[in-house]
């Protein structure tokens, strides 16, 4: 299988070398993988149905209370990813679990806990007997992500030794024996596929979070899903892994693109922003916009730690530069876009 398959682990291993590699060549390496976060939450929930535009995920960040619900659950995913990125664990069942009380907030599907019920995928309303698929019960959840704790962990004190295989034919296997034992309620898609991020980086396979698979899957969802349960009713593991690794490879060549296409909006503005003195302060700001798209004057003094007055000025002459546009014409509590740099990251033509 491994021999079979050396064509498209090679193809994947190559893209994500190469686009690691141009991020580590490129200033502001942050600002790109903030963009690629951004992407990644906003793909992995349109997966589950959840849509909101990338401005509409900015907005969230500075406005809670006009956000929409969709707007705020997307940018709760990526606030998870991020979490767990920050976080000094590695990948295991407490990291997940801390990982789900940032995305979920209904107490109903009990954050940071595991179910407590038997759930089933597929058609609520039909029942259990006309199901796509019934994960393991609640009482058996605990031990299953114990064994698969172990597998994603093979140095650990308490691991059974085992074969190795290539590494993204690992991650494929571990991917789809997390969403197969479904441990909690709700969110299991979203943290799957922000394990296939967080993992490489944990791992210390790759330096930094380029290993993405939500974009991609999103416009191949059905095969997708098909392809997770062949393995479970055929044991269709080949199919299943050439196409996770696949669809590593291919995002990785379209987040090459997006890369050079926002580090060469940074560049554009940098140089716009960079005057005698006032260049420090000024990048601050411009690697913020970067990273969160929107910004207040409020933000903006946190973030290049100066006074209101200081913070404004600055805010006026990146709207003078037109980097970026206020949102209303109120005097006070201005939320201001970097629409340049929303197109950058969402690409032409989409949202």
């Amino acid at each position: 299988m491994i021999g079979r398959l050396y064509d498209v682990l090679h193809r994947a291993t190559t893209s994500l070398l190469r686009l690691e590699g141009l991020i580590e060549s490129l200033p502001g390496r942050s600002v790109l993988l903030a963009a690629m976060r951004v992407r990644e939450a906003q793909a992995s929930s349109r997966i589950e149905n959840t849509f909101a535009s990338v401005r509409e995920i900015a907005l969230a960040s500075v406005d809670e209370r006009g956000a929409s619900s969709e707007s705020m659950e997307v940018l709760r995913n990526r606030l998870a990813i991020e979490y767990g990125l920050a976080s000094k664990l590695p990948i295991s069942a407490r990291l997940l679990r801390e990982m789900h009380r940032v995305l979920i907030v209904d107490p109903g599907h009990r954050p940071g806990q595991f179910r407590d019920r038997q759930v089933c995928i597929g058609d609520q309303h039909r029942g259990f007997s006309n199901a796509r698929f019934v994960p393991p019960g609640p009482e058996r959840v605990e031990a299953c992500m114990t064994a698969w704790e172990f597998f994603v962990n093979p140095k650990a004190i308490n691991a059974a030794p085992r074969a190795r295989l290539p590494y993204l034919i690992e991650l494929a296997m571990s991917h789809y024996q997390f969403e197969t034992i479904h441990p909690f309620s709700d969110g299991n898609g979203r943290l799957g596929r922000a394990l296939v991020t967080l993992a490489p980086v944990k791992d210390r396979e790759l330096r930094h979070p380029v290993c993405n698979l939500s974009e991609w899957v999103q416009a191949n969802r059905q095969e997708y899903y098909d392809g997770l349960l062949r393995v479970s009713t055929h044991g269709e593991w080949e199919p299943w892994i050439r196409f996770f690794v696949t669809a590593l490879a291919q995002q990785a060549e379209a987040d090459l693109n997006r890369a050079t296409r926002v580090s060469s909006l940074y560049d554009k503005y940098q140089k716009l922003v960079t005057t005698r003195g006032k260049s420090i302060l000024r990048i601050k700001l411009l690697d913020h916009l970067f990273d969160r798209q929107v910004v207040t004057i409020t933000i903006a003094a946190k973030v290049m730690d100066v006074s209101y007055a200081a913070a404004q000025a600055h805010v006026i002459a990146f709207e003078t530069m037109k980097i970026i546009k206020p949102l209303s014409d109120k005097k006070y509590g201005k939320i201001y876009v970097a629409e340049g740099v929303l197109k950058a990251i969402r690409g032409q033509g989409q949202d």
